[in-house]
């Protein structure tokens, strides 16, 4: 099943760059480096609000926004924004995994059972959100930096 599923992924021509390619004719407006304040306040934004449902007594919507908040900072904290190497996920893959997160976001109403509750707006909204910012964001710009650095040097 696995290696069925990795041709056929082969076949669709899928990999770490499809989602950031996807938007490369966007206006490129974030960097690496405010790309990552912005992953910092997504990751409080769940934290709050997870912590706000939990206080509501809504578990489901807190789940969510805990496992939301979870994923940002775990990729936050594994994610090489200057291009140096130093860390396992580039810049570029994260992109990626950021459509992910956006995903989860948005299927986190339905999954945790609270798609018909107000707080589910919050997790519709983050969803758009954040395919917003994988949008203007510019995920080659690590790469320039190191090609123009090599030259220089």
């Amino acid at each position: 099943m696995q290696g069925n599923m990795q041709s056929k992924l082969r076949e669709l021509k899928i990999d770490r760059n499809t989602i950031p390619d996807a938007f490369r004719k966007s206006p490129k407006l974030i960097s690496p480096g405010v790309h990552r304040w912005l992953d910092v306040a997504v990751t409080a934004y769940f934290t709050v609000l997870g912590t706000a449902c939990a206080l509501k007594g809504k578990s489901g919507a807190a789940t969510s926004a805990f496992v939301n908040a979870g994923m940002v900072a775990g990729l936050t904290l594994f994610t090489d924004y200057e291009g140096t190497g130093r860390k396992p996920v580039s810049f570029k893959l994260h992109g990626t995994l950021d459509a992910v997160q956006a995903a989860t976001a948005a299927l986190g109403p339905v999954l945790h059972g609270f798609a018909d509750e107000p707080e589910s707006k919050w997790f519709y909204a983050q969803a758009l959100n954040e395919v917003g910012v994988i949008a203007t964001t510019d995920w080659d710009q690590v790469m320039r930096g190191r090609r123009s650095l090599g030259r220089a040097a």
